[in-house]
């Protein structure tokens, strides 16, 4: 089983990390490179695109939150490690994977709930036709970008959440993907 798992978790790691952290790149790019026409287009010829606003915030927000899968994937946050460190100074090396497994289930519950209750929400917004403070962009796109970030945090924490129990009973899974690999502040 942890085979398959691990092949199945590579796929979905080579998708986040080549394919969404591609995309959340280009996006940002796109993103600042339009807001910054329209701040010639603004300064220079003093007319701009009465949604150009609108597109860069909502380009940027969504780029964010699909690079968060990336970085949640890759487990690399910001952790303030001093309490973990000082208890693995301690020999209490189980204590800290039992507290990395207890981030791990809130992460997936919180994550979980995000996109149970947020997929009625475009639903809802996509019925009645939402549009942009300037009317002119669809609001589910955005929406649903925000929910497939969501959903996608929640599937690699449960790959997560597997491999902190995995640790927890003395085995290791996914040796290719460290299970602290975060930023120390």
């Amino acid at each position: 089983m942890d085979s398959a798992l691990d092949s199945l978790y590579r796929g979905i790691r080579f998708i986040t990390d080549r394919v969404l952290g591609n995309l959340a790149s280009i996006g940002l790019l796109g993103g600042t490179l339009f807001a910054i026409y329209e701040v010639f287009r603004r300064y220079i010829f003093g007319v701009v695109h009465e949604w150009g606003q609108d597109f860069v915030i909502y380009v940027i927000i969504g780029s964010v939150f699909i690079y968060f899968v990336v970085t949640q994937a890759k487990r690399a946050h910001l952790v303030m490690s001093a309490f973990t460190d000082l208890l693995r100074g301690w020999g209490f090396e189980k204590t800290v994977i039992f507290l990395r497994l207890g981030v791990s289930a809130f992460s997936l519950f919180f994550f979980s709930f995000f996109a149970y209750w947020g997929f009625p929400a475009v639903e809802r917004t996509m019925m009645t036709g939402r549009t942009s403070q300037s009317m002119f962009l669809l609001l589910w796109p955005f929406q649903a970008m925000l929910l497939a970030a969501f959903a996608l945090m929640a599937l690699v924490t449960l790959f997560h959440l597997y491999q902190d129990i995995r640790a927890l009973m003395g085995k290791s899974v996914f040796e290719w993907a460290p299970a602290e690999i975060h930023t120390d502040i």
